[in-house]
């Protein structure tokens, strides 16, 4: 996990590139700094994400299963306007 380490810039793959660096998105989602500038940055998010829904979730007082059908919900969802979105930056050749 992200442990306040430099992170080396490359190319970005991560489907906020345009708002956001892949060095911030490791930062805010405490990820492995290896996933920066890689294609499995995107996947990482996701599933930080997956993580927190569902311990917000549960936080909130949502049973552990409905909690973790919301969350895997939610993620598939993620992961369908990632590979859309990936898609369209490969189809216009960024």
């Amino acid at each position: 996990m992200y442990n306040d380490q430099p992170i080396e810039k490359g190319q970005s793959y991560n489907i906020f590139r345009t708002h956001t660096d892949d060095s911030d998105l490791v930062r805010q989602y405490e990820l492995d700094p290896a996933v920066a500038y890689t294609p499995q940055i995107n996947s990482a998010i996701v599933n930080a994400q997956h993580r927190l829904t569902y311990n917000q979730l549960v936080k909130d007082g949502v049973s552990e299963t409905k909690a973790m059908k919301a969350a895997n919900s939610e993620r598939s969802k993620a992961h369908q306007r990632v590979s859309r979105d990936l898609k369209k930056f490969k189809e216009r050749g960024e």
